[in-house]
């Protein structure tokens, strides 16, 4: 187990935050927090929780030994900032999120309303302004004083999990 590794990775839908947090802690036996299971009440794309409550689970999980976090929620990102000891940021084009997206399918148990919502949600990353957003994320990593990267591709991403 890797001791004092506190891993947070963000970017859009579709970007590989869950497949590379997988493999990051595997990798590092740690445990993995996926803030779509924290958020949702039930499977992905579920009922909502309370974002108070969510923030709050968040911000006391971070305080809890080692562990890779994942997630889109940019309003959640700063309840683990504090603990975090490298921030990850999967910065990649939108067409290749889109192309994951439509790989990996509908999950969740969504419809095909549903399924085309997320691909209009994915591919709006770089214009959305809200806490979501390719700039929210951008202000969030720009920030962050710790030890941080930029990954632009599945190809980045995989020579990181090998670095570690």
């Amino acid at each position: 187990m890797a001791e004092g590794v506190r891993l947070l990775i963000t970017g859009n839908g579709g970007s590989g935050k869950t497949w590379l947090g997988e493999r990051l802690a595997q990798r590092l036996a740690v445990r993995l927090l996926r803030l779509d299971d924290l958020y949702w009440d039930g499977a992905y794309g579920g009922k909502e929780r309370d974002k108070r409550v969510v923030f709050d689970e968040v911000a006391e999980h971070a305080k809890e030994g080692s562990w890779v976090m994942e997630g889109v929620y940019g309003w959640l990102l700063p309840a683990a900032l504090p603990r975090v000891t490298e921030f990850i940021f999967l910065d990649l084009p939108v067409e290749a999120c889109l192309d994951n997206v439509r790989r990996r399918g509908n999950q969740g148990g969504g419809n095909e309303a549903s399924f085309a919502a997320l691909l209009a949600w994915v591919a709006e990353y770089p214009t959305r302004s809200n806490a979501n957003s390719r700039q929210a994320h951008q202000r969030l990593w720009d920030g962050f004083e710790g030890t941080k990267c930029v990954l632009r591709n599945r190809e980045e991403a995989e020579q990181y999990v090998g670095r570690r």
